[in-house]
């Protein structure tokens, strides 16, 4: 009893030591917290104006959130950080012209941010003017950017203006300050595939999938690649991988339909059109080859429907007159498909299918409505005719009488008598 009495008294004496040995510990740390608490409580236009950190890749609920919070930063003291931030997120959801107002409003506020001209010069590059974004992503390099994202720019976009060399450059510096990049990897595969180095690009953009398997456009050049090289079972592999990490993209799909569209198999290309429509239905190109399909199997009204879609979102889609004018004239509706074509001719005096084509139209537009062609057609033959008809009283004409005798041309000097014909 005595030692169970004596081992209680010493574990009491140890929890009293450490008791005051942290008291003092605890009294820091729970002053410190009331002091944070009312610096945060006393400071609530700071703390409702914070930047939020930018939301993970894929994550729509963190984005939505960001953005409202730099919406209210932007409402009450208009930072120009949050304007740059702001940008960046509308670029990542493809609001690429929302995305520009904001950074050049940034900039208007802060023009010596490399960060901010670099950003400009990614938003514009998604905008394809290549000029002004090499502009100021070598803005952006002036002022002290020093990062492999804005040397693999500079090299994509020195590629799109063909200066390889200059391109080679900048990817290899960025590879040299990041190994592990995949993004780079893929432009250097880029410029070797732009180069008609097919081998190493393959190469490349594998080693770039193997470092970044969730970049896009590794998937796309690596389909397209495949779907050139007429090898459509590879390029559907890598469009449907693809296709799995990003499950809404309109441009994937619209690639599988060019896949199968180029292997003949018009059926399932039409239904990847038309599921690139149902995600992006301003995505005019799939209606374009929508349309060729339904043309190709002579199902002109759904193809003139998609042909006048596309003249509704780009109204100087090459040709689009001359293949609207096409549909009309298949269905009989010449009137309307010689005002298509009059059109095409007049945006392009060189279209012979839209010439022909208005020709044809207008003939059978005569032929329909009278048995003879208008009196200006009329003069036309006539002029024609009068071209090839003689007048006999002014042409003498002599009748050839075959000869009276022939030779054999022997030496026997054979001969015979050749009657002339009555």
């Amino acid at each position: 009893m005595r030692k169970r009495q004596r081992a209680n008294e010493r574990t009491n004496e140890r929890v009293t030591g450490w008791r005051k040995a942290l008291s003092p510990i605890w009294s820091l740390a729970l002053s410190l917290f009331i002091v944070l608490m009312l610096v945060g409580c006393g400071n609530d236009n700071r703390q409702s104006a914070r930047i939020p950190d930018f939301p993970k890749p894929g994550d729509s609920s963190r984005a939505e959130g960001a953005l409202r919070a730099l919406t209210r930063a932007i409402n009450q003291s208009s930072p120009a950080s949050a304007y740059a931030k702001r940008a960046v997120i509308l670029l990542a959801m493809g609001r690429v012209a929302d995305a520009l107002e904001d950074i050049d409003e940034a900039i208007s506020r802060n023009d010596n941010a490399g960060s901010y001209y670099l950003t400009r010069a990614q938003i514009l590059r998604a905008l394809r003017k290549p000029d002004k974004a090499l502009q100021n992503a070598q803005r952006a390099e002036i002022l002290g950017i020093d990062t492999p994202e804005l040397y693999t720019l500079q090299g994509d976009l020195l590629q799109q203006q063909n200066q390889f060399d200059k391109a080679k450059l900048y990817v290899a510096k960025a590879l040299q300050m990041a190994p592990y990049d995949g993004e780079a990897y893929f432009f250097k595969g880029l410029l070797a595939a732009r180069e008609g180095d097919t081998v190493q690009a393959l190469t490349l953009y594998q080693q770039s999938l193997r470092l970044k398997p969730r970049y896009l456009e590794t998937y796309n050049q690596l389909a397209s690649l495949y779907r050139t090289l007429r090898n459509p079972d590879a390029a559907l592999v890598y469009n449907g991988q693809a296709l799995r990490y990003f499950p809404n993209n309109a441009r994937l799909y619209y690639g599988r339909g060019l896949i199968y569209h180029t292997s003949r198999k018009l059926d399932s290309a039409i239904a990847c059109y038309q599921q690139a429509i149902l995600v992006q239905p301003t995505y005019y190109q799939a209606y374009f080859q929508t349309g060729l399909i339904n043309q190709a199997y002579r199902r002109y009204y759904p193809a003139l429907a998609s042909y006048q879609r596309v003249q509704q979102l780009r109204p100087q889609f090459p040709r689009i007159d001359t293949y609207i004018g096409y549909c009309y004239e298949q269905l009989g509706q010449y009137d309307l498909a010689i005002e298509a074509y009059t059109k095409a001719t007049q945006q392009n005096v060189a279209d012979r299918q839209a010439n022909a084509g208005l020709w044809r139209s207008r003939r059978r537009q005569y032929s329909r409505n009278s048995l003879f062609l208008p009196e200006a057609s009329d003069e036309a033959v006539n002029a024609a005719k009068s071209r090839t008809q003689l007048d006999t009283s002014r042409v003498r004409i002599s009748t050839i009488q075959p000869k009276a005798r022939t030779s054999t041309g022997s030496s026997d000097s054979l001969r015979r008598s050749v009657k002339p014909l009555n």
